[in-house]
């Protein structure tokens, strides 16, 4: 499903062939040609252009998208962040990552669906414990089923020839895996090429992956810091590190708030997605600075 034909393309949006190879010629739509001489899209093309019309998609199977039909299917009744809850508590996956998959179709950024419905349903499952015995359970399955989704979505984000780079995780101590892939899938939909180190990532390997990939922005995920002085001192040794070679930092997460951080001039700290993918937006449009 990486290549479309403009018939299943046209199948996919409920519209006529002819109406893609229009677009498809006046530019609107990005194809290219076989020896043959026919129209041939790559899905993340056709993706971005159902993103950027808000095209209605009345067979997402088509565009390998299956799970999102499954979401439509359901009514849609209450808000988005209520509605996924209730699939992520009664553990009807299918459901809760084809509706993500929606979102995402309907031209909701990474940033607004996590910011958003991933992070009031997951709050919500995480005070379960307190009032069912399944609570555990279901948070441990609802956080799985976020992942899935997360990783769905970012298989559908481009990777481009020359893309900066940018390189990240969670901290020493930290076993949260699911904020630092929030964060790569962001930082992927904002035009880098994210390389994700996951949970409890030692300061020596932030270090390494810096050195050897020479990123222009290091995010550091921090959802919990048991000692926070010691995190705070290797983040800031990081990011004077990264300065010398023109390289930003940047600090999220719901325990960042503990470290208490310095100023310095490439050290960023932030309290959402949308003000990662803002600063990376920045970042990526300024000069790269000289080696």
């Amino acid at each position: 499903m990486d290549i479309l034909s403009t018939r299943d393309l046209a199948a996919a949006l409920g519209v006529s062939e002819s109406s893609i190879k229009r677009w498809a010629d006046d530019g609107a739509l990005r194809a290219s040609r076989t020896a043959g001489g026919h129209r041939r899209i790559a899905r993340a093309d056709a993706i971005r252009f159902v993103r950027e019309t808000r095209a209605t998609v009345v067979r997402p199977q088509l565009l390998g998208l299956a799970e999102a039909g499954v979401a439509s299917a359901d009514a849609r009744t209450g808000d988005d962040a209520e509605r996924l809850f209730r699939y992520l508590e009664s553990g009807a996956a299918a459901h809760a990552r084809g509706l993500l998959l929606q979102l995402y179709l309907e031209g909701l950024s990474v940033a607004a669906i996590l910011d958003g419905p991933v992070r009031s349903a997951l709050e919500r499952i995480g005070t379960l414990w307190r009032l069912q015995a399944d609570g555990v359970f279901c948070e441990h399955r609802a956080t799985e089923v976020c992942l899935q989704a997360i990783h769905q979505l970012r298989l559908l984000l481009p990777s481009e020839p020359g893309a900066p780079v940018a390189v990240g995780g969670a901290p020493a101590g930290d076993p949260y895996f699911l904020p630092s892939l929030g964060a790569a899938t962001v930082l992927a939909g904002e035009g880098f090429e994210a390389v994700n180190l996951g949970a409890d990532t030692p300061a020596d390997a932030f270090e390494r992956a810096a050195e050897g990939l020479a990123p222009r922005l290091v995010w550091v995920s921090v959802s919990s810091a048991p000692q926070p002085e010691r995190t705070a001192r290797e983040i800031v040794a990081l990011a004077r590190t990264l300065a010398a070679r023109g390289a930003h930092v940047a600090v999220g997460g719901r325990a960042a708030a503990a470290l208490r951080l310095p100023l310095l001039p490439n050290l960023q700290a932030g309290a959402s997605m949308a003000e990662l993918a803002a600063f990376a937006r920045g970042l990526a449009q300024a000069a790269p600075a000289p080696a």
